[in-house]
């Protein structure tokens, strides 16, 4: 996404004041409270913050703004008591979900800052009773976090084994089979495959043009290699999104739950055969794309049909890519251009791993067959 197209999106969170139907309108209430304030912080502050800033409030907002249409809430307003409300359901449906104890928080200190703009009750500063059961929410799902077993890399065998084994029979198996695929390639986090765009793949050059990679700082976007058969997965999948399951005529251009351009991942009907209506000029149906907990029960719905015991989550596939290719002998460099980091750190970690397997101790047991 470019600087102009961020700061458009930026200007619809934080402008609950304008005609469009937007999801601001969850953050500041759907009478617009605090609209002047929010004007006056955008136009004066946020414009001018580092766009990975920016884009870093975007994501939060959007999340909240999702849990309260799915949840049927209004959102934030003057009532000290109804934003406490708000926020306790709120951190009750985090702990939930398998997000990390410091996303968490992350989230909660971004809405504090929202109402502190806003210039509305902050139940997350001023209550002792929401302080305390934000804490002890926390330390909970942080105990529970610590005692599950780590996750595991995907490696490329393990793939390969799901690719054999999972025959897909809906358009629900074809977008997941595709997602796992491409998480392996790219070595794309969850946060980057939900925003990948039809556009943003190129067939002729295997590539994905990742657009939103933490990492980017520059906001230019990084090319990330993807293999034929990925390209293949993806565009069955498309296919399939595009024939109307009924009468198995190609779905109008104008048809919502078509996918010809803009996010290419997307939810898919309770029976299996159809995306869910989208329109990126419909703030109200954005609730109908991915988020982390989609891609993560993903990950386990597979991970199930094709009978693997291991422990895998989203970020298996970037920490599988970057295993299987350091056992493979890719360089520091090669590493790095693959999974776009910016220091070679965290591949150099990788590498190391993949050391261990050929060193002297690792010929010696297979030598002696042990």
């Amino acid at each position: 996404m470019s600087r102009k197209s961020i700061h458009r999106a930026i200007s619809h969170q934080l402008r609950p004041s304008e005609q469009n139907d937007n999801q601001a309108t969850h953050l500041a209430g759907a009478n617009g409270t605090g609209s002047h304030q929010l004007n006056k912080y955008y136009s004066d502050i946020f414009s001018k913050l580092p766009y990975n800033t920016q884009r870093a409030y975007i994501s939060d907002f959007n999340e909240f703004a999702m849990f309260c249409s799915q949840h049927g809430l209004s959102g934030f307003n003057d009532n000290f008591e109804h934003n406490e409300a708000c926020i306790k359901s709120y951190v009750e449906v985090l702990c939930e979900s398998p997000l990390a104890y410091r996303t968490i928080k992350r989230l909660l200190s971004a809405l504090s800052k929202f109402l502190g703009i806003a210039k509305l009750p902050n139940p997350i500063i001023r209550s002792v009773y929401l302080r305390d059961f934000i804490r002890l929410s926390l330390i909970e799902n942080q105990k529970f976090r610590l005692s599950q077993q780590q996750a595991v890399p995907l490696t490329i065998d393990i793939l390969e084994h799901i690719n054999d084994t999972v025959i897909p029979d809906s358009l629900l198996e074809l977008r997941d089979l595709a997602i796992i695929n491409l998480m392996f390639d790219a070595l794309l986090r969850a946060d980057e495959l939900v925003r990948v765009r039809v556009e943003d793949l190129s067939a002729r050059n295997n590539t994905v043009l990742v657009v939103t990679s933490k990492s980017d700082q520059t906001g230019k976007g990084q090319y990330r290699f993807v293999s034929s058969s990925t390209i293949g997965m993806v565009t069955d999948y498309i296919n399939e999104a595009n024939i109307e399951p009924r009468t198995k005529q190609p779905r109008d251009k104008g048809d919502l739950r078509a996918l010809h351009k803009g996010i290419l991942f997307r939810r898919v009907n309770n029976h299996k055969t159809a995306l869910l209506p989208f329109d990126e000029s419909q703030r109200a149906l954005f609730s109908n794309v991915l988020n982390y907990s989609s891609v993560y029960r993903l990950w386990k719905r597979i991970a199930n049909r094709a009978g693997i015991k291991e422990n895998i989550t989203p970020h298996s596939g970037r920490v599988g890519g970057a295993v299987s290719l350091a056992e493979d002998g890719a360089s520091l460099p090669e590493l790095q251009l693959a999974g776009g980091w910016n220091s070679p750190e965290m591949p150099g970690h990788y590498t190391r791993q993949a050391n261990v397997k050929r060193g002297g101790m690792a010929k010696l047991s297979s030598k002696r067959k042990r």
